[in-house]
């Protein structure tokens, strides 16, 4: 993390005051189902229309701090990460013009492209990301599931029995991608330093008519990298939908199980609606976690080799 301390310390700012913006999203996210479940219950249920109204306003305030929060998360999330990738870049570069002969021999100069561009270009995505997630996801998680168990414990229970299985699941996601991606990434540097040779040496390739060779060698790379990616992927494509499955089969349950409580008169109609909307709210907040560890394996997988130009 020292390492990294001194691409954060200029843009400290954006990097605090960025999450905490998400947090007012968040807040407004947990508040709305709550509202709407009164507006239900009480106002539709009496006909009361000054209630309806009342409440239906605040809930219009409420969406409007929400707009707030989430672009202002999103415009002092993206100047942060991109301030930080952009100065990494600028000392990357600096310090690959102080490498001696037999430091360049360690890499390739497709290797030096990727690392300056693509690899960095991920730690921007994942700061990005994890500036706009890191408190959203966990903010919305607990504040959906104490509301949640505070609305009808008994129904709270189903999620506590699908989380777990959803937390393994994204642990054997993470097992198994973060080592495909690292091999993509290896794959990316071939094909790199295939492009770099051949643009630049084309005019002797064209001299020597080698360009079928050079197309050969070219085609083999990029076919190499493409099913390295699909296999990558593939992980990612097959486990996605599993969970999908899982949040809507959860969604089924608690609207079957509070349908049974509302006809014997256990809950109201507005506290369903909201109940629902709190469980996916919680399920679809693991899924933004998913997707920030996700990232995160792709842009650890070149750490070791970015750390070395830093």
């Amino acid at each position: 993390m020292k390492r990294y301390w001194k691409y954060i310390k200029p843009y400290l700012p954006a990097f605090i005051i960025g999450p905490l913006m998400m947090i007012v999203e968040v807040i407004g996210e947990v508040v709305l189902p709550k509202l709407m479940a009164n507006i239900i219950n009480v106002g539709v249920a009496n006909g009361s229309v000054g209630y309806i109204t009342g409440t239906g306003a605040l809930m219009i305030l409420v969406a409007l701090l929400m707009m707030a929060g989430g672009v202002g998360g999103a415009y002092f999330g993206a100047k942060a990460a991109v301030s930080f990738a952009a100065d990494l870049r600028k000392d990357a570069f600096d310090k690959v013009q102080t490498f001696s002969f037999a430091n360049l021999d360690q890499f390739s100069t497709g290797s030096l492209v990727t690392r300056l561009t693509n690899d960095i270009t991920q730690v921007q995505n994942l700061i990005n990301m994890a500036l706009r997630m890191m408190l959203r996801a966990p903010g919305m998680l607990i504040g959906a599931l104490i509301m949640a168990f505070v609305m009808n414990a008994e129904l709270a229970v189903i999620v506590l029995i699908v989380i777990p299985i959803l937390v393994g699941a994204i642990a054997v996601l993470i097992k198994i991608a973060f080592p495909k991606f690292k091999i993509m990434q290896k794959k990316l540097d071939a094909l790199n330093s295939n492009i770099q040779e051949m643009l630049t040496n084309v005019r002797v390739i064209k001299s020597f008519v080698r360009g079928d060779y050079e197309e050969k060698k070219f085609a083999a790379s990029n076919e190499d990298l493409k099913q390295t990616s699909l296999g990558a992927f593939k992980t990612i494509i097959i486990v996605m939908p599993l969970m999908m499955l899982m949040m809507n089969g959860t969604t089924l349950a608690v609207v079957w199980f509070g349908g049974r409580q509302i006809i014997v008169g256990n809950m109201q109609v507005g506290d369903l609606t909201a109940f629902t909307t709190y469980i996916v709210q919680i399920l679809m907040s693991l899924m933004m976690l998913a997707m920030v560890i996700l990232q995160s394996s792709r842009a650890v997988s070149v750490k070791f080799l970015t750390r070395r130009l830093i």
